[in-house]
C-alpha cells in the first residue's frame, strides 16, 4: 500500500500542492477546498509545516468516529469521511490527528483521499517536498470498529504491525 510523505525542509510555500488538490476535487482553486495545507511556522521562519493525512498504519481519527463515518479501504489503506454520517458538530476526529490533516472545506469535513492512488500533488510538487512510499496495513490498521463493520473485512494476518520499513523517523527521500 501506499502513503504520502513529506521532506519539509524541500517545501518552498508555492502552493502549487494545494491549487491542484482542490481543482482536482471541486474543478475551482479554492484552496480550502484542498485536502493539504501549507503553512509557515513562524513569520521569521522560512520553513513549512504541511498538513495532510499520511494514511497513518495506526490512525487515531478511526478509532474516536463514534458514528463508522471514517473508515479505510482494506485494499488500499486510504482513509475516507463519509460526510453524511458525520454528526453536526462532532469533530471528534479533527482533536484526534495529529497531524492536523482533517479540516472544514466548504461542504463537511475533509482529508486527502489520495487521489485515487494517484495524488496530484505529488505530481505538482517540483522540489520533490511531497513523494508516495510504500507501507504495510494491518488488521490492527483499521480501527476498532474494523470487527464489526461489514465495510471493513479484517485483513489477512502478518505483516509488520503496521510499520515498513520507510516508517522511521529519521526517513528522508533520496531522489
Amino acid at each position: 500500500m501506499l502513503r504520502l510523505r513529506v521532506d519539509r525542509g524541500k517545501c518552498t510555500n508555492c502552493r502549487f500542492c494545494e491549487s491542484a488538490c482542490a481543482f482536482t476535487h471541486t474543478g475551482q482553486t479554492v484552496l480550502k477546498n484542498s485536502r493539504i495545507e501549507v503553512v509557515q511556522r513562524a513569520v521569521e521562519d522560512q520553513s513549512y509545516a504541511i498538513h495532510v493525512c499520511h494514511q497513518c498504519s495506526l490512525c487515531p481519527p478511526l478509532d474516536v468516529c463514534p458514528t463508522g463515518a471514517m473508515t479505510r479501504d482494506p485494499r488500499t489503506g486510504i482513509v475516507h469521511i463519509d460526510t453524511a454520517q458525520c454528526p453536526p458538530g462532532c469533530r471528534l476526529c479533527v482533536e484526534a490527528c495529529p497531524l492536523h490533516a482533517i479540516w472544514a472545506g466548504t461542504d463537511g469535513l475533509i482529508l486527502c483521499d489520495f487521489c485515487g492512488g494517484d495524488p496530484e500533488c505529488v505530481k505538482v510538487c517540483y522540489t520533490e517536498a511531497l513523494f508516495v512510499r510504500e507501507y504495510t496495513l494491518t488488521p490492527r490498521g483499521l480501527g476498532k470498529l474494523a470487527e464489526k463493520s461489514p465495510l471493513r473485512p479484517p485483513l489477512a494476518k502478518g505483516g509488520t504491525g503496521g510499520f515498513g520499513p520507510a516508517d522511521s523517523l529519521s526517513e528522508r527521500h533520496s531522489g
